[in-house]
């Protein structure tokens, strides 16, 4: 099924020896379409002489091919004549490097690497069925050609008959490597058809053949190259590459790392450096990683898990001996590009991890230039297309003529492409089609028989047919989709799904056993949608929510998930919400017991559990050193908090609709067995701490002669009504910055603050800057005088209060000041407390019926001011 032939084969006339006859001259020469445009734009060369009879139009359109490189000769020479003798020398190496880089990049980038592959790949059937002879022949040409690469490699630079005898071979090399995936499709076919393995002689050798013999073509013409036999460059092993540089030293010196490129104004100093760090990666296919690269505009974010998803479709990343996942192999390479200052400007996710980069502007110029193969403005010979639409339009994308059929991977953005793109682009690894518009896929998808990464955004529904692309690695879809295909388990090949949100799993995951992402998985109750379909998931890592579990019946079910054994960072269990039987909680006891997860989990979020304690592996969290999040969520049958007080690493806790819990005490500071009583701190890394609907919890109590929480940015108590007093050791909270109390009527005194007598002493809460305090005790209004640098402050829904007490005036350092829904408000304090405010530029009131016109006397200091009778003011400063 291979490529169609080059469109320069019109005007010539191929021979069986594997030479050319023009149309215009009547000349013969070896070679095939590079020797042929070269022929007709007036390129001499070895064993080739300039047309004369060539008509100018198919002149003009042959010497377009070469214009890329002339302009960078005549920029290069121009150069040296201007510069002096001094700077001469510097202008000639530059002259060399430019030449080298034009061309020379190219195959060491991509001919190495892939002829290198295919040797691989075509020794390995030949082990399998080594009777046949098309294959050992095809491996005999490939291993000639391939040892006669790094002697060609060094002269291209100066032998121009060369550099286009390693562009036609490229052409011919990427046609093998079609034809090679071609032939595991057709044979994987039949072996769905067959049920079993089937023997060669009901496969079609035709393609092999084809390309056998372009190969022995392209051989034809070494001899008159008189290129050399040698040993490239030996094998790097990964093992040998130091890549655990740290992510927080890459982002250090992200500011380091922009000004090293931009100092450096003179071009030639750019690309001297850059070029020396690219010859400084030793591993050839992860040079190719760095050209891909190219496909994206400048300035352009990208996700690192999909960068290295898309290297591993493009097949730069073919596993080793070394026995590594190609993702681990894609993320040695992440890291490495990071170090040599290739990637640069990292965000994190809440983890930690580097999760997305940029690229300078220099570094995306040179790789432009080292990547011209995939990116030239020669449609024939493209094979990375990024276009992309502003979104206020959608243009309908017309991809006419034989022009794009080596294209391997299509960025659309805000394009309708049409049904004829699948026809035209059969040689795709890559799409991704993704814009503000709903996108449809025709069923005729699945003659995309290459494709490996499939990445759609706005598609409420995937066609079935999806599912006879065997070699698809990555589905990737982002929106709401409300079930993949039926048959997604044909894909044996798929190692991501990339998800939103799904109402239901396809049947019998379980069968691909290749898989590493999953992030949600719905437990249904027939045969192929049970839990057990996780077990078989050996690979399966990273994050995973698993909605429905009150489907599963028994702690022997659950524990068929194996999670024990899957290396998740972040682990969603969640039950429905809808009526369940009143002994559920013994069950879901009993499951919850069943799901252990592993050790090196990160986040942990338990939903709409109904039992009444946690389980056993709960009390051996001691192990889980790495835990940063907990979010307990509906666990209303819960009767106390757990144990969470030792978790060295724990920055984010929180815990909604525990409706029975009375008391928090020192079970949720450490075990009773007294385990941690040599603990000086508990909760030491704790930032966030959420305690909401706790509609039961009367009282909160202290940790004894220890130090809680001393890291604690946001602490926020919400609808627990009957919460009567902070904890005493909140006092030590130095480090908060954010306070809410929302509906806690029954609180009297803030954490800081005791009663002594008659009077109020602060502890202290210096650094204290936002405060939202939202239909509670009146007494907490009149204690906010202790919290002298406040900046932001949110009052709601005091309906009984008619003034805000003077102490408000107190709040030297406040800025901003929401007054919302306080039906009964008649005065704010008096001007002389509001004049104390200096610093305060905003002033909201919103809701609050009553209040008086004249109090607007007291606020015409305030540079900001706005009063509104209803509705509901904006403010980040406390989203939820």
């Amino acid at each position: 099924m291979g490529r169609k032939r080059d469109q320069f084969w019109d005007y010539a006339e191929q021979r069986l020896d594997g030479r050319f006859k023009c149309n215009f001259c009547h000349g013969d020469f070896p070679g095939g379409a590079t020797r042929i445009k070269a022929h007709l734009a007036g390129v001499s060369g070895h064993n080739i002489v300039a047309c004369v009879a060539v008509s100018q139009e198919v002149q003009k359109e042959a010497r377009a091919t070469q214009e890329t490189n002339k302009k960078l000769k005549c920029a290069s020479s121009s150069s040296s004549a201007k510069e002096s003798s001094a700077s001469s020398s510097s202008s000639n190496i530059m002259d060399r490097i430019v030449t080298q880089g034009k061309e020379e990049y190219i195959v060491e980038i991509f001919l190495d690497d892939i002829v290198d592959r295919l040797v691989a790949n075509v020794f390995s059937l030949t082990t399998e069925h080594s009777k046949n002879k098309e294959l050992k022949n095809l491996l005999y040409t490939l291993c000639k050609i391939h040892v006669m690469l790094y002697d060609a490699q060094k002269r291209q630079v100066s032998d121009e008959s060369v550099r286009i005898w390693l562009t036609e071979l490229k052409d011919v090399v990427y046609e093998v490597d079609n034809v090679l995936d071609e032939f595991s499709y057709d044979t994987f076919l039949k072996y769905q058809m067959m049920n079993q393995v089937p023997s060669f002689s009901l496969c079609n050798f035709d393609e092999v053949k084809t390309v056998k013999h372009a190969l022995e073509n392209i051989l034809n013409i070494v001899d008159g190259l008189g290129l050399k036999i040698e040993n490239s460059n030996p094998k790097i092993s990964l093992d040998n590459i130091d890549s655990s540089l740290d992510d927080s030293e890459v982002i250090g010196r992200e500011y380091r790392v922009l000004k090293s490129w931009d100092l450096l104004d003179d071009d030639d100093d750019v690309f001297l450096k850059l070029k020396s760090r690219f010859d400084g990666l030793t591993i050839s296919s992860l040079k190719r990683c760095f050209a891909y690269c190219a496909i994206f505009p400048k300035d352009y974010e990208i996700r690192k898990d999909e960068l290295i998803q898309h290297w591993m479709a493009e097949g730069f990343l073919e596993p080793s001996k070394e026995s590594m996942l190609m993702e681990d192999i894609g993320n040695k390479y992440f890291k490495i590009l990071l170090d040599k200052s290739f990637l640069q400007n990292g965000k994190r996710d809440e983890y930690g991890n580097i999760i997305s980069y940029r690229m300078h502007d220099s570094v995306h110029d040179f790789v432009l230039l080292i990547s011209k193969s995939r990116t030239s403005g020669i449609f024939s010979h493209v094979r990375s297309l990024f276009v992309g639409f502003d979104g206020q339009t959608t243009p309908r994308i017309s991809f006419k003529g034989d022009c794009f059929t080596k294209l391997c991977t299509l960025n659309l953005e805000n394009a309708d492409f049409g049904d004829r793109l699948l026809v035209i682009f059969k040689s795709l690894r890559v799409l991704k089609l993704y814009g503000y518009k709903k996108i449809e896929l025709p069923e005729s998808i699945d003659v995309l028989i290459h494709l490996r990464l499939l990445h759609i955004t706005g598609i409420n529904h995937l066609p079935n047919s999806i599912t006879k692309l065997y070699n698809l690695q990555t589905l990737r879809i982002e929106g709401f989709l409300m079930e993949l295909p039926k048959d997604l388990s044909n894909l044996i090949n798929l190692r991501h799904i990339c998800v939103d949100e799904i109402k239901k799993a396809p049947k019998n995951l379980g069968r691909l056993t290749c898989l590493q992402t999953l992030p949600i998985f719905v437990v249904g109750q027939d045969e192929g949608y049970r839990i057990k379909e996780l077990g078989a998931l050996k690979n399966l890592r990273g994050e995973i929510k698993i909605s429905n579990l009150e489907k599963v019946e028994d702690e022997e079910e659950a524990k068929s998930a194996k999670l024990k054994e899957k290396e998740m960072f972040k682990l969603g269990l969640h039950w429905t919400s809808s009526i369940r039987a009143a002994d559920s909680y013994d069950k879901d006891e009993k499951v919850l017991e069943g799901l252990q997860p592993h050790p090196n989990l990160k986040s942990l979020t338990i939903e709409r559990y109904e039992g009444k304690k946690f389980p056993s592996w709960w009390a051996g969290l001691s192990l889980y050193q790495n835990l940063i999040e907990i979010y307990l969520n509906g666990c209303t049958e819960c009767e106390e908090v757990p144990t969470l007080g030792h978790l060295p690493c724990l920055r984010v806790l929180e815990i909604i609709g525990m409706e029975k819990v009375r008391s928090i005490g020192s079970e949720f500071y450490s075990y009773s067995d007294g385990s941690y009583r040599n603990t000086t701190t508990l909760f030491p890394a704790l930032r966030i701490l959420k305690l909401v609907e706790m509609i039961s919890l009367e009282e909160w109590k202290d940790a004894g002669e220890v130090l809680v929480f001393p890291c604690l940015e946001e602490l926020t108590i919400s609808y627990c009504n009957e919460l009567r007093d902070f904890p005493d050791s909140l006092h030590t909270c130095v480090s908060l910055q954010k306070l809410v109390v929302k509906e806690c009527p029954e609180l009297r005194y803030w954490p800081g603050v005791q009663c002594v007598g008659s009077t109020s002493i602060q502890y202290s809460h210096p650094s204290l800057q936002k405060l939202k305090l939202c239909e509670s005790a009146h007494s907490l209004l009149g204690q906010i005088q202790y919290f002298i640098n406040l900046k932001i402050l949110w009052i709601q829904r005091f309906f009984e209060i008619e003034a805000l007490p003077e102490c408000l005036g107190c709040l030297f350092s406040l800025q901003k000041l929401y007054i919302v829904d306080c039906n009964h408000l008649v005065h704010l304090p008096t001007e002389e407390a509001m004049r104390c405010l200096t610093q305060l530029k905003m002033l909201i009131i919103y809701d609050c019926p009553n209040l008086e016109d004249n109090e607007r006397s007291k606020i015409d200091h305030i540079p900001f001011v706005d009063i509104q009778d209803s509705g509901w003011p904006d403010c980040s400063d406390f989203e939820d």
